[in-house]
């Protein structure tokens, strides 16, 4: 019996399986400055936020991942058409409550409920790192400073 056949088969179907699985996803290189914004991007964001099939550019959902999540957080509209009706934007500076950002982290306790709680898949933020989001939206969502209790996220 010939198993070259089926021995690239496998090859193929595994191949086409690790692709399905996300693999690895390059992610833009980005340091993102020493503030309470740097702190929620990478505590948060890389670890929760932009992983496999998330927030890393491979979906329809805010690129949480490279030098414009900052940007795109506080210029860009919300894509989900029940959020934008109601004045909602990613992070409203000084809002969270009017913020899209926190309405998913904090599904639960939070007036709106659009979509599905973040993030998906199982994990779960913190009451702390809910927390510290909530303090650096309310404070302004400066880029740079620390606005946030940054042991919350210890």
């Amino acid at each position: 019996m010939n198993t070259k056949p089926l021995r690239f088969l496998f090859i193929v179907c595994l191949s086409l399986f690790m692709l399905a699985c996300g693999g690895e996803n390059p992610q833009p290189s980005y340091t993102p400055p020493d503030s309470s914004f740097g702190l929620m991007y990478t505590k948060i964001f890389q670890t929760s936020c932009a992983v496999n099939l998330c927030h890393d550019g491979s979906n329809n959902g805010p690129l949480l991942v490279g030098e414009n999540v900052y940007s795109t957080l506080l210029d860009s509209s919300v894509l989900n058409i029940n959020a934008l009706q109601a004045g909602l934007s990613y992070v409203k500076a000084g809002e969270p409550d009017r913020s899209f950002l926190y309405t998913k982290i904090d599904f639960d306790s939070t007036q709106f409920k659009f979509g599905s709680p973040m993030p998906l898949g199982g994990l779960s933020l913190t009451n702390n790192q809910i927390m510290f989001v909530r303090q650096w939206i309310a404070a302004g969502a400066p880029l740079n400073g620390h606005v946030a209790d940054s042991t919350l996220l210890n």
